[in-house]
């Protein structure tokens, strides 16, 4: 065993226009103290600089470049290279976000030693004038439940701090291709519904920087509302008849903030929707400030934002 050769981790990182951050991205990668990684940055369509800070690396990284389809193709590009290569761990990392201290030794040690598919780092919140939210959840090894729960509670931990074991990601069938929102909450998700062995890792960090204004997690367009309430409908549908639907009251609640961002953004025919789906559910929940649920079952969602909107605008 003392002479096998280290597992291999791939880390697949998505680029598009992150000139100001991909460098310190990959040099984090680079930093490690672990022999076997490939990096592979997956350009995807970027208009700035981002190509000229990556090939800036040279021979010491990977590059694959394409027109601009969505930060999951990018993944799934990225991934697809890995298993060809006979990647035995994969990490998907955001450009704009980095990795500290031994985050990947420590992971392929809880993976090895415990046969895990998924392993979970700290991951660490950091605003754009370099203060921290230093967050340390879970420990040993993660009932799927708990950590499905604890994401829906605001426990996430983002790509950038899961360690997934190739086999599993690829089972699964990687990322979802049809979403512009909530992408790491659904691939998570849903992996967690199939009963992965997850093990928590405490040596290092991931660094989820809060920088970049562009941030798909930023948009509230329509097309991203939409996408976020496709996610979370979907893994209602998925946990069917398993013991994650006791958590479909957090799901609901999610959808209920969905389309609130919906009318708030005048998209009304969204929300609408999305208010009938949760009617349907026999979800009648109001949640948020006492005042907030009064006025809105007195007069419904969609009027007591709109009765907002004309405060506000007057």
């Amino acid at each position: 065993m003392q002479n096998e050769s280290p597992p291999q981790v791939w880390v697949v990182i998505p680029v598009y226009n992150a000139e100001a951050w991909i460098s310190r991205a990959i040099g984090s990668v680079l930093e490690q103290d672990y022999t076997n990684i490939t990096v592979i940055a997956v350009d995807d369509g970027s208009t700035d600089n981002s190509l000229e800070r990556v090939r800036a690396f040279g021979q010491k990284i990977q590059l694959k470049t394409g027109p601009n389809r969505g930060a999951c193709h990018a993944r799934n590009q990225g991934l697809k290279i890995a298993s060809a290569a006979g990647a035995d761990y994969v990490i998907f990392l955001d450009a704009d976000d980095y990795l500290e201290g031994e985050i990947i030794a420590g992971s392929v040690l809880e993976a090895r030693r415990n046969n895990a598919d998924m392993v979970l780092s700290n991951m660490h919140l950091e605003s754009p004038d370099e203060t921290r939210e230093i967050r340390h959840r879970y420990e040993g090894l993660v009932a799927p439940e708990t950590f499905y729960e604890g994401w829906m509670r605001g426990d996430y931990v983002n790509p950038s701090g899961i360690l997934w074991g190739i086999e599993f990601v690829n089972r699964i069938g990687g990322w979802d291709e049809s979403l512009a929102r909530a992408q790491d909450l659904e691939i998570t998700l849903r992996a967690l519904l199939a009963r992965p062995v997850v093990w928590k890792n405490e040596d290092g960090a991931a660094i989820h920087a809060r920088v970049n204004p562009n941030s798909i997690s930023n948009e509230q367009s329509e097309m991203a509302l939409s996408s976020r309430y496709q996610a979370v409908a979907g893994l209602v549908e998925q946990a069917k008849g398993t013991p994650f639907a006791e958590y479909n009251s957090l799901m609901y609640r999610e959808m209920y903030h969905i389309a609130s961002a919906a009318f708030r953004a005048d998209s009304y025919t969204l929300g609408r929707a999305i208010v009938k789906y949760l009617k349907d559910k026999g979800y009648t929940k109001h949640p948020g400030t006492r005042l907030h649920s009064m006025t809105a079952g007195l007069i419904g969602l969609e009027n007591k934002i709109r009765l907002r909107n004309v405060t506000w605008k007057g």
